[in-house]
């Protein structure tokens, strides 16, 4: 506050609570292949339900990747996971009557959707599209997307006479007409019979639902899922009703709103369901509705909101987008504009081979395309993500099955940058599946010789790969030890502090192993591992697998050849980082250089209470920061810690001595 000129009252307040913040150590960071959900986007992923939730469960070309993330979850709580995919992926769609081909369409995510307001996806690709699958990937081939409105039912008779017990029967078609059936569908006859139809006899299924005949046929023998329990006639007249009209509660057409405005048939109801089974492991499983949402584009729900059927499901579905393309061909009008246009009612074939009844259309979406990632687009679009310390927070980088090239990428260019994260590898598959003990100690010891050729405190090595169950398909599938090691170290931040070391036999139990690809009991074999900077993973009979070292990849002895104490380092770099940036651009004076003394003084004591150094010391005065650093607008700090080490070494002595002699005589 400057100088008053005129007589008053100032009031001041001056913080000088300014702490050193705790700060996240934990998180994960992974960027992999998977089947589904947003690509090019880090999401944060609290547990392997959510992981399968957001990006899908694991196929025979992607379990590697995908129990990286889950079983690091198994210890910690956040991993920061990104899902990268080929060139060649692209997203499920139908396209609207008359469209011929259809071309690839790819939308990543829901910022690029949005970006384009959904509206400017209308290039060559989107031009003619109603829907399509919401991410990128062959999952997006099962999605059907059913429209309704009003009763969805038709009427038909009977080509032939059918008799009580009757499995099948016979059904009457207009000339040149098409007739669509889904499984399902329920025929309800006059005199109050009901049969259930499991399709057309002799035709093949289209979009695993829509049978149909076409041409001059008019004939058409349907399949029936129980015996007919009375005797129809030649001419029988019947209702048909589609199986997906029971999936919603109103047979209106029109919305209130658009009713208000004067206008009519509107209403439609849209179900997204799974085709194929390929999601729920049941054919047509309804996945999602939105029921009673409007064609118009200004309509309102009773609480102001939109509920234009494209707004409503670009906001609110999980697997599906609605193109520029407008259901029916009226183009978003609105109700109550100048230029309102009475509203067709939603009929038939919406897109090619989907009449299935009155009202009722089934749209299967194509062109979905899954497309494995090379290790440039790994990199390029997904690990490189985590580069921006500023930006993202992550600490630990399970590698997966990932390449060394893409491993050393990684450790140069993300952890030896940011200086907060650490990065944890495996040797590849082929060094120890189905070798013999003393063939995979050399193939390791060459990997980390000549592949692995890393020299980095940020780095973690460990001896190979385990055997565990994958539920989601239910065989045994091997993979690296590297994101349980990762675990390890997050479990123990919980349990203890984030500078106690991760291995040994109270906190380094490896969960979900049948057995080790290769297990280290010789110590003969993990005195040559160690050598090498490369952490045995060993299962001990009755005492399970654990993690029985903690090196770091550095080569040259030090502090910081344990992980322990790197992990400390990282703690306190970024805690006490983050607190100086509060000091940029104050005052370069004895005053300011007490306050971060005072600052920092207090946590150190802290962390060594807590056991993590046994003895530090703070210099922040006029010894470093000299006139010619202050003239040079730095501060200088120095902060001088002793870590706490971990015991890798124990010797016992025990010596036995003659009767009669005294301790003190042997002892000290």
């Amino acid at each position: 506050m400057g100088f008053r000129v005129s007589p008053g009252v100032s009031i001041k307040e001056v913080d000088l609570t300014t702490i050193v913040p705790a700060v996240a150590t934990t998180p994960g960071g992974f960027a992999g292949y998977f089947h589904w959900g947003p690509v090019d986007e880090i999401v944060t992923v609290s547990s392997e339900t959510e992981l399968a939730n957001i990006f899908g469960t694991p196929k025979n070309d992607n379990y590697v990747d995908f129990f990286t993330v889950g079983n690091f979850l198994g210890y910690g709580n956040n991993c920061q996971t990104v899902r990268v995919v080929g060139s060649a992926a692209a997203n499920g769609q139908v396209t609207k009557t008359g469209a011929t081909g259809i071309a690839k369409l790819v939308v990543n995510n829901e910022v690029q959707f949005g970006a384009s307001a959904g509206t400017s996806l209308s290039t060559a690709a989107a031009a003619d599209v109603l829907f399509a699958a919401k991410y990128p990937g062959a999952l997006g081939n099962s999605l059907k997307v059913v429209i309704t409105s009003g009763t969805g039912t038709t009427g038909g008779t009977l080509a032939a006479a059918a008799s009580l017990g009757a499995t099948t029967i016979r059904i009457s078609k207009a000339s040149g007409k098409t007739a669509g059936f889904s499984v399902g569908d329920d025929l309800i006859f006059e005199d109050g019979t009901t049969v259930t139809i499991t399709g057309v006899c002799g035709s093949a299924s289209v979009n695993n639902d829509f049978f149909g005949v076409s041409g001059s046929a008019t004939g058409i023998t349907l399949g029936l899922s129980t015996m007919l329990s009375k005797d129809q006639g030649l001419g029988a007249t019947f209702t048909h009703k589609s199986v997906y009209a029971k999936y919603v509660s109103t047979t209106a057409t029109t919305t209130a709103f658009v009713s208000d405005a004067g206008g009519s048939d509107d209403l439609i109801n849209i179900l997204v369901l799974d085709k194929d089974g390929t999601w729920t492991g049941t054919v047509n499983a309804l996945l999602e509705k939105f029921e009673g949402v409007s064609r118009s584009g200004d309509a309102r729900k009773f609480d102001g909101s939109s509920n234009y059927y494209r707004t409503v499901v670009n906001e609110q579905s999980n697997y599906i987008w609605a193109l520029a393309v407008d259901v029916a061909g009226n183009n978003g009008g609105v109700a109550r504009g100048s230029t309102y246009t009475a509203y067709t009612k939603i009929g038939f074939a919406l897109a090619p081979e989907t009449f299935v009844a009155d009202g009722v259309n089934s749209l299967g979406l194509k062109g979905a395309v899954s497309s494995a990632p090379s290790v440039s687009e790994r990199w390029s679009t997904g690990w490189s993500k985590f580069a921006d310390a500023d930006t993202v927070d992550v600490s630990l980088l399970p590698m997966g099955n990932a390449s060394p090239t893409l491993t050393s990428l990684v450790v140069q260019n993300i952890c030896e940058k940011r200086l907060d994260c650490m990065a944890f590898a495996s040797p590849e598959q082929t060094d120890v599946e189905n070798k013999l003990p003393y063939e995979a100690l050399n193939e390791i010891k060459s990997f980390r010789d000549s592949t692995l050729n890393l020299n980095s405190s940020y780095a973690v090595l460990d001896s190979g790969w385990k055997y565990q169950l994958d539920t989601y398909n239910n065989v045994v599938r091997v993979m690296p030890l590297n994101p349980d090691i990762a675990g390890l170290v997050a479990r123990t931040e919980f349990t203890n502090e984030a500078w106690f070391s991760p291995a040994g036999f109270n906190r380094g139990q490896i969960k979900n192993v049948v057995k080790l690809a290769y297990n280290p009991t010789s110590e003969a074999h993990r005195d040559e591992l160690y050598t090498r900077q490369v952490n045995p993973v060993v299962s001990f009979p009755g005492e399970g697998t654990i993690l029985f070292g903690d090196k770091t990849m550095q080569t040259k002895p030090s502090a910081f050849d344990r992980i322990n104490v790197r992990r400390l380092f990282i703690i306190l770099e970024k805690a006490i980082a983050t607190a100086s940036k509060f000091f940029l651009f104050e005052q370069n004076d004895s005053f300011t250089r007490a306050q971060f003394k005072n600052l920092v003084v207090p946590f150190l004591k802290t962390v060594q209470q807590r056991r993590g150094i046994t003895d530090f010391k703070v210099v922040c005065d006029e010894t470093n920061n000299t006139g010619e650093v202050i003239d040079r607008n730095e501060f200088v700090a120095d902060i001088f810690v002793k870590p706490t080490r971990s015991i890798n070494f124990i010797q016992l002595n025990f010596i036995a001595t003659k009767t009669g002699v005294e301790f003190s005589e042997v002892g000290g």
